[in-house]
């Protein structure tokens, strides 16, 4: 049992909360034990933290303090259990149905979208270089871990748009004035991009795309939130 928060094990554990670190060492930290068994079930989980004294698994367990614990966290409520798991970027651009993420940098919805796509079969996220990091606390916690099971690539969107058309495969992106009517479109295959709240789609993209697509609405209703958009096209398209 570590119960001193000078430990050195304690203080490697905090060091995976830091992106230097956490990209020298290719692993990072979650809390939960909701996300500790999605991350065994997707075999990224390489070991526990735990202030439970009888807690057994395959991987290698550090008992610890809830003091630790709580040093260790950085919730509100200190959970029992915490994962180390294993960070995993995709550098392949997989499969006919793929969101692009165009600087959107809200943790929750990006963590709600990524849920979304593994439920309507989309294969690969494509995250900007400027959208959230993909060991965001929060947006791992709002995906439900779905992210472990996701392909997901940080890349150049014009790269990636260079790619996915190279392969026959329409690219769309998402505007409350698109082109497009939802409700009209029937696609079995579909590159989407998704733009943040606050600056919606760059100019490039809207270049660089085939078509834009709308979701019809109530008039008194001004717009969505990109993750329930994304949602709702996702579901159309699955």
């Amino acid at each position: 049992m570590i119960s001193s928060v000078s430990n050195s094990k304690v203080k490697y554990f905090k060091s995976l909360r830091e992106k230097k670190f956490i990209l020298e060492e290719g692993k990072y930290i979650v809390e939960g034990e909701h996300l500790v068994m999605e991350a065994r079930k997707a075999n990224l989980l390489l070991g526990v933290i735990t202030s439970f004294e009888d807690y057994e698994c395959e991987e290698v367990v550090y008992y610890v303090s809830e003091t630790v614990m709580k040093s260790i966290s950085t919730l509100k409520s200190t959970p029992k259990v915490m994962g180390i798991v294993k960070l995993v970027s995709g550098s392949e651009i997989k499969g006919e149905k793929i969101i692009l993420l165009d600087n959107v940098q809200d943790p929750g919805n990006v963590g709600t979208i990524i849920r979304s796509a593994l439920a309507f079969n989309v294969s690969t996220v494509i995250f900007s270089p400027d959208s959230v990091s993909l060991y965001n606390d929060k947006m791992i916690r709002s995906s439900e871990g779905t992210i472990f099971n996701m392909n997901t690539v940080r890349m150049d969107l014009r790269e990636a748009i260079s790619i996915i058309k190279s392969r026959g495969i329409k690219v769309y992106y998402a505007d409350m004035h698109g082109s497009n009517d939802l409700d009209n479109m029937k696609v079995s295959s579909y590159a989407l991009v998704l733009g943040s709240e606050g600056q919606g789609i760059s100019d490039y993209i809207k270049e660089l795309s085939d078509e834009s697509i709308r979701v019809s609405m109530n008039d008194k209703c001004e717009s969505l939130n990109v993750s329930v958009t994304g949602g709702i096209i996702m579901y159309k398209f699955r």
